[in-house]
This record gives C-alpha cells, structure tokens and sequence, in this order.
C-alpha cells in the first residue's frame, strides 16, 4: 500500500502544486481573418455607381443619361463586377505598364483583391464553406509567391508590401500541437527564468552599488602605499597609471550613480503623483 502511494505523495509536491500559473487556451481565429493572413486594411472604397470594368471603355456610355448609367454600374450590375474592380485597382498600384498581367507582382495583387473580397464576404456569411476553402487556398498561394518575391527581389518584395499594404507570415517551420500539458510546462520555465533573471539584476545592483566605496578605499591604500613605499626608499609597486586608472573607474562609478538617482527621484514623484 505505501508503494502505491509513493508516487502520488511525490507527484503532489511538484512545482505545478507550488507555483500559481494559470493557462487559457487561447482563441482561435480563422485563417481568413486578417490577424492570420496579414491584410492589413479593407476593400478600396468603391462607389457602387462606378462602371463595370468592361462597360467604362465603352465610348457611348459617357454621353449616356444617368438612368443607363445607372443600368451598367457595379451596384446594379453585382458582386462580380464590383470584385473585377477590387482586382484591378490593386493591379493597378503594381503594374510594369498597361499589358503587364503575369508578373509575380501583379499576380499576388490579383489574388490580394481576391481574398479581400472573399473576407468581406465571410464576415458578412461565417458559414460560406466554400468561400472559407477558397480563401484559405488563395492565402496559401500568395505566401508561396511571396516567398519566392522575397528570395530572389527582397526590395521589390518590400516594395510590394508597402503598395499593397499587407504583412508577411510565413508558415510555421514546424508545427507543435497546443496542449496544456505542454503550455504549462513552458509557461512554468518562463516563470523559473524570470525569478533567475530578477535575483541576478537585485544582485548586480548591489555589486554596483558597493563599487564606489570599494574603489574609494582601493584608492587611499594605493596612494597610502605609494607613498610610505617612497619615504622607505623602497622598490615603488605602485605606479601613477596605477592611481589615475582607479581614478578613472572611481569618477565613471559616480556620474552613472548620479544618473541612476536622477532616475529613482523621477520614478518617485511620479509614483506620488498619481496617488
């Protein structure tokens, strides 16, 4: 019996029992959302009263009434037409010249135009399936264009972020499945290291705090040294390098002392200024 309970006496006293650390699993957000996919903003204001891409070239349509106009607009003509426009004005910022439509560039901003619409509209409808597949396939692909922008045209590849404005985030190297088990176990390692470093600083701050009276003293007996070693008309072991280098650490030690109680004054008064 006292075999069996061995253990579990042992177990109880770990440093799980010992130390508070709570862990939350934390929320999980979809792949389209833009904390994931790095959009850093929405579709480009487009006025539903703007022509369909095709419909604009057309001469007649400028000299057309408004009630025609109206007919060929992207808010009558629907979603298609208005997503072309979203496309091509991100085409638009990247574009070489008029004719360019397969450069790595302009598709990465094609497909940009594409998942933002695509967001728009899973925000709008959460349980679109298949508008989720497809955006996550298309965010797939910009990153692998993008690693390849990034490896072989690192300025353009910034430069196409800036125009853009969308943020890099590259597949993990390795995945860790999230377990608690796990999070724990770092979370309790984090804690130990934090108790380490703090101890260390505490403990720095004390060494240095000591230099300047310890510097003090080494002075006096180096100069007391010197000069008895003189009076004796003995072989001189100290020398004035000696001296002048202590003097040199002694006057460091003060003015970085000086800085540092400048600093407690400041941290002082504000503390007491917002009580």
């Amino acid at each position: 019996m006292l075999r069996r309970l061995t253990p579990l006496l042992i177990q109880s006293r770990t440093i799980k029992h010992t130390v508070d650390i709570k862990w939350v699993r934390p929320e999980y957000i979809p792949a389209y959302k833009a904390e994931r996919s790095g959009d850093l903003e929405a579709l480009p204001p487009i006025p539903e009263t703007a022509l369909g891409q095709d419909y604009a070239l057309s001469e007649e349509i400028k000299d057309a009434p408004e009630a025609v106009k109206k007919i060929f607009s992207v808010g009558h003509l629907g979603k298609k037409e208005y997503n072309i426009l979203v496309k091509s004005h991100f085409m638009d910022k990247v574009r070489r010249h008029q004719y360019d439509e397969n450069t790595a560039e302009t598709r990465i901003a094609r497909l940009t135009g594409h998942i933002r619409c695509l967001q728009d509209t899973m925000e709008n409808d959460p349980k679109n399936v298949i508008a989720k597949k497809t955006v996550q396939e298309l965010i797939d692909k910009r990153k692998k264009l993008l690693k390849f922008l990034r490896q072989y045209d690192y300025k353009k590849f910034e430069w196409l972020l800036e125009k853009l404005n969308i943020e890099y985030k590259a597949h993990p190297d390795t995945y860790n499945k999230l377990s608690r088990k796990e999070s724990l176990r770092k979370l309790t390692e984090m804690h130990c290291e934090n108790i380490k470093n703090k101890k260390l600083d505490d403990y720095r701050n004390l060494l240095e705090s000591q230099q300047g009276p310890f510097l003090t003293k080494k002075l006096e007996a180096l100069k007391f040294i010197r000069n008895e070693q003189m009076d004796l008309q003995l072989p001189i072991t100290v020398t004035e390098q000696d001296i002048k280098k202590v003097e040199e650490q002694l006057e460091e030690w003060t003015i970085k002392d000086e800085i540092k109680q400048q600093a407690r004054k400041k941290k002082r008064n504000i503390l007491l200024e917002t009580e």
